[in-house]
């Protein structure tokens, strides 16, 4: 059974899962509603454009965020419900190597995941056509600011947070893992943001330190005027293009590590021998 089968049939069991989905319209209404109550007001004050492609940069970096429980169920699903559901035995004696088996666990959670976080250019657009704003708050659409918000945005957050989820729970055996990864991950793209950033002012530290690159936002909302964060398209490039290649190479390096680690066996508690 090649990975790509493995990949197939864990997408088909978890898209048949109500809770799977259930995330999708939850991440679309929370993108709709923080951007209307948030950044309705900033271009009012600011003199930006309410559908800027900073505005859809920085909502695409705080869904990538928000859409960490989600992640943290499919992955931790993924790589844990066979040890779980006490399955693992059964599919252990399977003619499945393990580079397939965790490859194909691993990519369908990532598609999964990355096919929910289209939940929130769909809330962005909407919060941009529906009647509200005034019109002098809304500039052109421009379809590159969406895409290319999802491509290099979302999406190396989407690998980096499920190569860790995955890897979690693969190794501790256990889907809540993945919660405690989705935990760790937050507090350190708030530890760097707030702290390091904010208060120790290291900001080229903090930018590398920002798993999810929000870091690199906050800077250019330091000092882009309006007319840039209007305009400009915010793609890979200068400390953004390095926060990337950093965090996609250590989560490489993790789902390495993950599959030098990870033992196919079936694994028992030991039980307490009681004395002669």
């Amino acid at each position: 059974m090649k990975y790509w089968e493995i990949c197939r049939f864990e997408i088909a069991y978890q898209s048949r899962r109500v809770s799977t989905w259930l995330y999708f319209p939850v991440l679309l209404t929370l993108t709709y509603y923080m951007t209307r109550e948030i950044y309705i007001d900033n271009a009012r004050r600011d003199g930006y454009f309410f559908n800027a492609p900073f505005v859809i940069a920085v909502m695409t970096f705080l869904g990538s965020l928000m859409g960490l429980l989600s992640a943290s169920q499919l992955a931790g699903d993924a790589a844990a419900r066979d040890v779980q559901t006490r399955m693992d035995p059964l599919f252990y004696t399977t003619p499945v190597g393990k580079a397939a088996y965790l490859r194909g666990r691993f990519l369908a959670a990532f598609i999964l995941y990355a096919v929910i976080l289209l939940a929130v250019p769909l809330g962005l657009l909407l919060a941009a056509v529906v009647p509200g704003p005034e019109a002098e708050l809304i500039g052109p659409f421009r379809p590159a600011a969406y895409l290319g918000a999802y491509l290099s945005l979302a999406l190396p957050n989407a690998f980096v947070a499920t190569a860790f989820l995955f890897s979690m729970a693969a190794l501790g055996r256990r889907a809540i893992a993945s919660y405690l990864g989705s935990l760790l991950l937050f507090s350190v793209v708030v530890f760097s943001r707030g702290f390091v950033a904010g208060t120790l002012e290291w900001w080229d530290l903090a930018k590398l330190l920002d798993p999810f690159g929000m870091t690199v936002l906050g800077e250019l909302s330091r000092v882009w005027t309006p007319v840039e964060k209007s305009t400009r398209l915010i793609g890979l490039q200068g400390s953004l293009l390095s926060n990337r290649f950093l965090w996609i190479g250590i989560a490489l390096g993790v789902l390495t590590l993950t599959h030098f680690r990870f033992r196919m066996a079936h694994h028992t508690a030991r039980a307490w021998r009681s004395p002669a």
